[in-house]
């Protein structure tokens, strides 16, 4: 049985390091999901960031009070997974519609990446002769410490829904909102020699690029506007350059 100990030694420090790189990672992909991921068309995509959300919070809290190898085993299965999907997610056809290109979301992706990269090499430092998991965490300053990380999670989460609300969209002729992983006026309808603008209200970055390569956008942040005149008359389809599954029609009349 272990006894427990307050003392901080290199492998304890280790184990900790890792519990709090897990949070990041897990608090990153909650705040994703209620950022807008949540809207994607493919509901599973949305499900996969609260299940590796929750997992990586719990995996946190009880790499707290517990030492054992099968706790540290499953952070780096966690960690794994997510690197995993990071890379599927930047190949062919993404994960469950989703395909994101280099670091973008920016932040969240560099964070999330640095933070399960962090957590597989300090929970793979435990495993080596003579490191081990470390001192068991007296439960007087360990048990208070797990319930911080999960109380924290769930408050953030309130917050972050309470903050994702669809954001506004408008109605002047020539004008297309993107938010919530949509652009909202799909379906524009302008005269030759019209403008159309299109403005990034999300949190992530998207573009504009036209199917059949008429005109193209940089990357736009949030706040961002991109705008191109339509000469002649025709039907123009387009998509977000970054997330496939966003779609668009300009319909040009003479």
């Amino acid at each position: 049985m272990d006894t427990p100990t307050s003392t901080l030694n290199p492998a304890t420090v280790s184990r900790l390091s890792a519990a709090i790189a897990l949070l990041v990672g897990g608090l990153v992909h909650l705040q994703l999901y209620f950022d807008g991921y949540r809207h994607l068309p493919d509901a599973n995509l949305g499900r996969s960031f609260v299940a590796n959300g929750v997992a990586s919070v719990l995996i946190a809290a009880a790499l707290v009070v517990r030492r054992d190898a099968l706790v540290r085993l499953a952070g780096i299965g966690v960690a794994l997974g997510t690197l995993g999907a990071f890379a599927m997610s930047r190949r062919g056809d993404g994960v469950f519609g989703l395909r994101e290109t280099g670091l973008n979301p920016s932040p969240q992706a560099l964070i999330a990446l640095i933070a399960e990269v962090a957590a597989i090499a300090a929970l793979a430092f435990s495993f080596l002769p003579k490191v081990g998991g470390g001192n068991t965490i007296d439960r007087r300053l360990g048990v208070p410490a797990a319930g911080i990380f999960a109380v924290g999670a769930v408050v953030l989460s309130v917050l972050w829904a309470q903050d994702s609300g669809a954001s506004a969209t408008t109605n002047t002729p020539g004008t297309v909102s993107m938010s919530d992983f949509a652009f909202h006026e799909s379906e524009v309808f302008v005269t030759a020699g019209s403008d159309v603008t299109w403005t990034n209200g999300d949190g992530f970055a998207h573009s504009i690029v036209a199917t059949d390569g008429a005109f193209h956008s940089d990357s736009l942040g949030t706040g961002e506007s991109f705008t191109t005149t339509f000469d002649t008359a025709g039907t123009f389809a387009y998509v977000c350059g970054i997330h496939g599954s966003m779609t668009g029609t300009v319909v040009v009349t003479g």
